[in-house]
């Protein structure tokens, strides 16, 4: 009699245990179900294709070629912590490639002069966006939609709607230059992901943004600096889509007005899709890093078996639905 009184204690004692096990284990799947879907599509992608896709080469043009994409990509994480849209980033990064290339080919601007305006150039952009968002209260997508689209027509005004070839040579250089097989503006982009990863994980500035992005009421109340903070994501999301355009320019060696347009959906795929991985619920570094190269390295696979060029619009638009749909369901996980 004892030992069957006792049965339903001892299971009343281990369930809990066994929901905390099955708990943890929900949750690591969670954070870490993008890497474990970036490794298989990987391994598919080498067993299909070894001679081509498996190869050093390969690897190497899909970690140099999106090196600009990446930098402008972890820049989104700045406004989109604390809250905000910015859509102006791409076509800021446009618009620093064309006016790199004209102060430098056509009124002939030393280098230092011509990027020093040109990263200026971007940090006014970001006081403008900040300036109309944080301080008169108007909605960030409308602003930042009007902003890059006046950015979009002072790009063809300046360039005459032409491809402009005044580049620095020096900025050509750099964004060719390489070592151990990695590009210059590679190893910019990792150093620019791990100080966004100190910055996040590790300041007392970083907690600040996820908690205006997660209560902006909340965070003011508390005493933070909410308003500062805002406007200084919206400064540094615009610089750095500045120094993306410099980037740009010097691996194309030219300026193509059309460009810029062009970064934004990959962006805004690999930024969402790095909020559901590592650190779930939280636009994050490493998670980026890891997303955008998973759409990338999807695009890449199934373009060497033959898929049409259209296959990457269509592949950064569902992953741009998929990481809102999944980043939903773990919420919803998570509150439930």
């Amino acid at each position: 009699m004892q030992g069957t009184e006792a049965q339903p204690a001892v299971a009343a004692a281990v369930a809990p245990v066994r929901r905390s096990r099955a708990d943890r284990s929900r949750a690591a799947l969670y954070r870490y179900a993008v890497v474990l879907v970036f490794v298989a599509m990987c391994a598919v992608f080498s067993g299909l294709l070894p001679d081509t896709f498996f190869t050093t080469g390969n690897f190497q043009t899909i970690v140099n070629s999106q090196a600009v994409l990446l930098l402008l990509s972890l820049a989104l994480t700045l406004p989109l912590s604390v809250g905000e849209f910015d859509l102006s980033v791409a076509s800021m990064l446009g618009f620093g490639a064309t006016l790199l290339a004209y102060l430098s080919g056509s009124w002939h601007w030393p280098l230092a002069g011509a990027l020093a305006a040109v990263i200026a150039v971007g940090a006014l952009v970001g006081v403008l966006n900040g300036l109309f968002i944080v301080r008169f209260g108007v909605n960030a997508f409308i602003t930042t939609l009007g902003t890059g689209t006046v950015l979009t027509g002072l790009t063809l005004a300046v360039s005459g709607g032409q491809i402009l070839t005044g580049v620095p040579a020096a900025v050509s250089r750099f964004a060719a230059g390489e070592a151990l097989g990695l590009a210059w503006p590679t190893y910019v982009a990792a150093g620019f992901a791990l100080a966004l990863w100190y910055i996040y994980e590790h300041t007392p500035a970083g907690r600040y943004l996820f908690f205006v992005g997660e209560g902006r009421e909340v965070a003011r109340l508390a005493g933070l600096p909410v308003a500062r903070l805002r406007w200084l994501a919206f400064v540094f999301a615009a610089m750095v889509a500045a120094v993306c355009g410099i980037f740009a320019a010097g691996q194309l060696g030219s300026a193509d007005p059309s460009v810029g347009p062009n970064y934004l959906l990959p962006a805004y795929a690999a930024t969402f899709l790095g909020a559901t991985t590592i650190k779930p619920g939280r636009f994050n570094s490493f998670g980026t890093v890891v997303a955008l190269y998973l759409v990338v390295t999807g695009v890449t696979g199934l373009e060497l078996l033959g898929a049409a060029s259209w296959v990457e619009q269509v592949f950064d638009g569902g992953a741009l639905v998929v990481a809102v749909t999944f980043a939903r369901l773990v919420s919803q996980e998570a509150a439930e």
